[in-house]
């Protein structure tokens, strides 16, 4: 049986990781018989971080990419039936999610003082008390430097908004009616893109961005949806 290291559930969603939350869904997919094993420490793990595959054979696959790669190899093929426009168009918008409107969202959980404690206590609240609060402030403080590096920490709430709503536009105009992003069921895009979705919907304190998604009724009916077809039950 295959493996997912995982981090754990947490706001109504398999994981609090979208990328953790992408492997799952991807492994739902496939239907493999696989389960998930859940850490909160992943510096030990390869590159660092998770989610991380464990083969029966014992291979270790890192990172959600890779890990869809290797299913692939297994003869699942998610993006079964689209064209190669829709591939690129699919292989952009995944790309767009991951890089820019997961930076906004981790932005709105780590950064934004009325929603930190309570992300703080759902992330770290396994820790024993005594290390508690200094992990979390030291790795708040980890991603605040790369958040900043990445750019989207250093503009006004305003112009954040601005270019997140840009890409949940870009979203919706995919969309366009149709029940999945690209097909009349979910894809590749679907995994990687809803899991986002639903973690900005979820956020623990009331932000704009939150509001741009609860308020669209588009992609909040697209992201029930694709909860229902890409969660484990």
């Amino acid at each position: 049986m295959l493996t997912l290291l995982t981090f754990p559930p947490s706001f109504d969603t398999p994981s609090h990781s979208p990328f953790c939350t992408k492997a799952i869904a991807l492994l739902h997919l496939s239907g493999e018989a696989w389960q998930p094993k859940y850490l909160t420490n992943p510096t030990k793990m390869p590159l660092g971080r998770l989610p991380v595959l464990r083969t029966q054979d014992g291979q270790t696959i890192p990172d959600s990419a890779h890990i869809q790669a290797y299913l692939e190899t297994k003869g699942h093929e998610f993006d079964k039936g689209l064209s190669q426009q829709d591939r690129a168009h699919s292989h952009a918008l995944i790309r767009m999610t991951e890089q820019h409107l997961t930076a906004g969202m981790a932005h709105e959980r780590w950064l934004r003082n009325d929603c930190w404690p309570t992300v703080r206590s759902a992330f770290f609240g396994e820790l024993p008390a005594v290390l508690r609060l200094p992990i979390a402030t030291m790795m708040r403080a980890k991603v605040r430097r790369g958040l900043t590096s990445h750019g989207i920490a250093q503009f006004s709430e305003e112009d954040r908004l601005t270019r997140l709503g840009k890409d949940l536009s870009a979203i919706k105009a995919t969309l366009n009616g149709k029940p999945f992003l690209f097909a009349d069921h979910p894809t590749a895009a679907d995994a990687a893109i809803a899991p986002v979705l639903d973690m900005i919907r979820n956020l623990p304190c009331d932000t704009g961005l939150r509001r741009l998604v609860q308020e669209n009724a588009a992609l909040m009916a697209y992201v029930h949806r694709a909860r229902a077809a890409l969660y484990p039950q």
